[in-house]
């Protein structure tokens, strides 16, 4: 009896001790379960957003019942993460909510936020939150959504190179953006930084946390001294709002304006190579001893903030006591710190022609300091190279004997046949000049049309598929973004960027004007679902209308 007292004792204890452990571990949570409400800024501004925090930290089974104060906010977007971190085998679970906020009025306004746990409600600490009115955009305040262009020098000399960038900042979630114009730089050559290099990050600005993108970076050349305007560009954010019928809303910016000053390059030297900025040279022999009939080596590696296009040979002049065999192994150039740098490597190879000590002199480099504003050398130090062995004993001319060569110079040459079977024809050189340049002027001429026949042919079957795309479509913003191009390929005009009465008088003489303008209201009226059979019927008469009198649309219009 006493065994299966003991084993009965055991089979109560397993049995309650389940039970104990989670008496323990519930009351656990009960005493470290924390609430906690957090915003970015206290004091926020008509159109600038807040980033409000809820925190709950070992409280799984909570449930969020309201948060005081929140209906004088709009809540733009809602996410929330969880994680879980153990610490000494204590383990904390923690629950985070993110709402991005954006007041509705002015005033000031307390949050608080009450939390269901355990059976019990539990209250966040308050936070007592100031709106007053948009100050607007400054050094010293910034708004939530804001582009910046940015160039890294505004003074510059022809050839320089210099690096142009739009920087777009945000506190709000974007699905995409972009430009509404195209950038065309008068006075500079341009090429874009590819969209896969552009940089991302978050920056602090005011004590305030933003996302900064590269909207667009371009690496800008001027051809000519001057004083150029960089014109403003119209710019178009979808920022996300978190509803489900709409999930973005347009916001339009507009880049500022940039004035650039291009010096004439002071008067030249004889041997100034084109480079323009600052430029560094790395050099070296790869030995300074060999055997006639070997060779050495010469790396040179030139790299700076400067434009190294003219840069393509180092020794101009040969190298005396040497053969010379020159490649450019690579050339490389991109954006560091939003400053232009560029690199090229040579590789130079040397065959002694003789033997013995020779000398090789230090080479230099005339560039433009863009820095210092004046000329200045980089070298490529000199070197003394030995070659043993002996070279083969040159022939002199004088044992040549007969076997000299006569040079002859050939002044004329004058053909005469008696032959019947060939007909010669002789022309006037002015008469042949005429003659090609008649030619050539009817080939341009007809490879123009046939260019411009491909062009409309491109056009009207470009029109053909966004009107497929429309018929496709169920959604006010695409129907809306396809239209808009469909508009600005057969008439140039962009009804999201054009006023209405530039839309109106380019329009009116094709008769389509009040049709179109009465499309784009009720594309951005957003009606419901139910008229997206009505705007597409509108659509297709301007459809209709355009292929019907694309003779008359496109004959005036030059290709982008």
């Amino acid at each position: 009896m006493t065994g299966k007292k003991r084993r009965m004792g055991w089979i109560c204890i397993i049995l309650i001790l389940p039970f104990m452990l989670n008496l323990t571990a519930g009351a656990a949570t009960a005493k470290d379960a924390e609430f906690t409400l957090t915003i970015d800024s206290l004091n926020l501004q008509m159109g600038i957003s807040g980033n409000l925090v809820l925190s709950l930290v070992n409280a799984q089974n909570a449930k969020v019942t309201e948060i005081k104060g929140l209906d004088s906010f709009d809540v733009l977007s809602s996410s929330q993460s969880t994680s879980t971190q153990i610490i000494n085998g204590d383990m904390t679970n923690k629950k985070e909510l993110f709402y991005i906020i954006m007041p509705k009025q002015t005033g000031q306004f307390a949050l608080q936020a009450a939390i269901e746990h355990n059976g019990q409600t539990y209250l966040t600490n308050e936070l007592t939150v100031n709106v007053s009115e948009s100050a607007g955009s400054s050094e010293e305040e910034a708004e939530d959504l804001f582009i910046k262009t940015v160039i890294s020098q505004t003074k510059l000399v022809p050839g320089q190179k210099a690096v142009l960038t739009y920087e777009l900042y945000s506190r709000y979630n974007i699905e995409n953006f972009g430009f509404l114009d195209s950038i065309t730089l008068d006075g500079f050559i341009a090429s874009d930084t590819p969209e896969d290099q552009l940089q991302a990050g978050y920056v602090y600005i005011n004590g305030n946390k933003y996302v900064k993108y590269e909207a667009r970076q371009l690496v800008i050349s001027a051809l000519k001294p001057g004083t150029f305007t960089l014109p403003a560009y119209n710019f178009q954010v979808n920022v996300s709002t978190g509803d489900f019928f709409s999930s973005s809303k347009p916001v339009y910016l507009q880049t500022d304006p940039l004035e650039l000053t291009v010096n004439p390059l002071p008067n030249q030297p004889a041997d100034f190579s084109g480079v323009i900025g600052k430029l560094n040279l790395d050099s070296g022999y790869s030995r300074q001893e060999l055997n006639y009939g070997d060779s050495i080596t010469l790396r040179v590696t030139a790299s700076g903030s400067c434009n190294l296009d003219s840069l393509n040979t180092i020794f101009k002049d040969g190298v005396p006591g040497f053969s010379v065999y020159e490649t450019q192994k690579s050339t490389q150039e991109g954006v560091e710190s939003n400053q232009y740098h560029a690199r090229k490597e040579f590789e130079i190879i040397l065959v002694p022609e003789t033997n013995g000590e020779i000398k090789i002199d230090p080479v230099y480099i005339s560039y433009y300091n863009s820095e210092t504003g004046a000329y200045e050398n980089a070298e490529i130090p000199g070197e003394t190279i030995m070659v043993h062995g002996n070279a083969p004993a040159v022939q002199d001319p004088a044992q040549a004997g007969s076997n000299s060569i006569e040079t002859v110079r050939i002044e004329q040459v004058q053909y005469n046949t008696e032959s019947g079977e060939y007909l010669t024809i002789q022309l006037k050189k002015e008469n042949l000049v005429i003659a090609l340049w008649a030619f050539g002027g009817i080939f341009a001429l007809g490879l123009a049309a046939f260019l411009f026949i491909l062009w409309q042919k491109r056009r009207s079957s470009e029109v053909d598929q966004l009107y497929r795309n429309i018929k496709k479509s169920d959604d006010h913003n695409e129907i809306y973004n396809l239209f808009n191009a469909m508009i600005k390929a057969c008439f140039h005009i962009s009804l999201k960027a054009d006023t209405r009465d530039t839309i109106r008088s380019r329009l009116s003489a094709h008769g389509l004007d009040g049709l179109v303008l009465e499309i784009q209201d009720s594309l951005e009226g957003k009606k419901s679902k139910d008229d997206i059979g009505e705007i597409k019927s509108s659509i297709k008469r301007v459809y209709t209308e355009v292929k019907k009198h694309k003779k008359l649309i496109y004959a005036d219009k030059s290709p982008n």
